[in-house]
């Protein structure tokens, strides 16, 4: 976790210095702000470019003849065609294995930037099944705090302490005049007799359904807890679990690595260590994710993750985790490094339920 840290701080280092040899004395192509009351002269213009550096972005299609390129940091990569999926699979979408099995997101230009080397390879899941997603703000216990002995103790609260439990939920605003939510969070549902059914596309154009949606966020403090209770009809194995993420804080203003279209604003980085992913209490390796080009106190579009190909779930009761287990602090003020949490998503032959799912904390009253 470290190490990735240093390196982003070394490339704004390295970037930051040739920024400033570009402009020094002769303006320069830089976007970087000048003192006020400065003045520019013709003498001092200058056409040259900074050149930025490039990343290896490596796309394996699986036929044998992976397409490798060197682009430059802050460019957007052009989306490849389909691979043809193997029988029995359905092709989900380009997951880079260099970034904890991120699904890469051509469409929305927050999220299809080079930030890293990158290596995309394709992402299946079995034909014939629905994802079965299961949303964070449900969670009975929005966050959990476990004590230094193991025991249960107060709900989760922020890094400020200034949210707990319920508070820690952020809602989405649905616009039905741009069809759009605010902040892509998968988790739009309406409630019927107290029971979360998800939206379908009528629900969004009906006046009369109110469509909602959440996810939990502030989850900066050590002990935090995500758990998801879940039912499976019967024993399964080679489940493919997803967890669908963002997110929010990060590095500080003043050292952020560039300005302007493209930038480094934020990053937040964790591992499998310090944010644990446990089902029915073992812990799976997904390896490091690096959220990047964050911008301070908003959310970038949710992204989905591909934890695991090959969880297992019994016939019965099962428990899904995420738990904040670091010190890594960010700014000097974020006790702890986490994502912001959506949902989750299974691939399963079973059928898995939520009894404990908790939609009361949808309700208006719990603003």
């Amino acid at each position: 976790m470290k190490k990735m840290k240093n390196k982003v701080l070394f490339l704004g280092m390295m970037v930051a210095s040739l920024a400033m040899a570009a402009c020094n004395g002769n303006g320069g192509g830089s976007t970087s702000k000048k003192p006020s009351g400065s003045k520019s002269s013709s003498s001092e213009v200058s056409t040259s470019k900074v050149e930025l550096p490039k990343f290896e972005v490596k796309i394996d299609s699986g036929n044998g003849d992976p397409k490798v390129e060197q682009i430059e940091l802050g460019s957007a990569l052009t989306k490849p065609a389909d691979p043809t999926a193997p029988a029995g699979k359905a092709f989900y979408g380009w997951m880079n294995v260099k970034n904890g099995g991120q699904i890469w997101d051509f469409e929305n230009r927050d999220n299809n930037v080079v930030m890293e080397n990158i290596e995309l390879k394709p992402c299946f899941v079995p034909a014939g099944q629905e994802a079965q997603t299961f949303e964070a703000e449900l969670c009975p216990d929005i966050t959990e705090r476990i004590g230094k002995d193991g025991t249960p103790g107060m709900d989760g609260e922020t890094y400020s302490g200034g949210q707990a439990g319920t508070g820690l939920i952020a809602r989405v605003n649905y616009s039905k005049e741009t069809k759009t939510n605010k902040y892509n969070a998968s988790g739009a549902f309406v409630r019927e007799d107290g029971v979360a059914r998800y939206a379908t596309a009528a629900d969004f154009n009906n006046p009369d359904v109110t469509v909602m949606a959440a996810f939990v966020h502030y989850n900066y403090v050590e002990g935090n807890t995500l758990t998801w209770e879940l039912e499976s009809d019967v024993a399964a194995e080679n489940v493919t679990l997803f967890m669908r993420l963002s997110g929010e804080y990060g590095l500080p203003e003043e050292k952020q690595v560039f300005e302007g279209e493209g930038e480094e604003r934020v990053y937040e980085t964790f591992n499998y260590e310090g944010f644990p992913v446990k089902v029915n209490d073992a812990p799976v390796n997904y390896g490091s994710i690096t959220i990047h080009n964050i911008i301070p106190k908003t959310f970038l579009p949710f992204q989905d993750y591909m934890v695991s190909a090959n969880v297992s779930l019994k016939a019965g009761k099962n428990t899904i985790q995420m738990v904040v287990n670091n010190l890594d602090t960010l700014n000097g003020t974020i006790k702890s490094t986490g994502p912001v949490v959506d949902a989750i998503k299974l691939y399963s032959s079973s059928n898995i339920t939520w009894p404990k799912a908790k939609i009361s904390q949808m309700d208006n009253s719990n603003k």
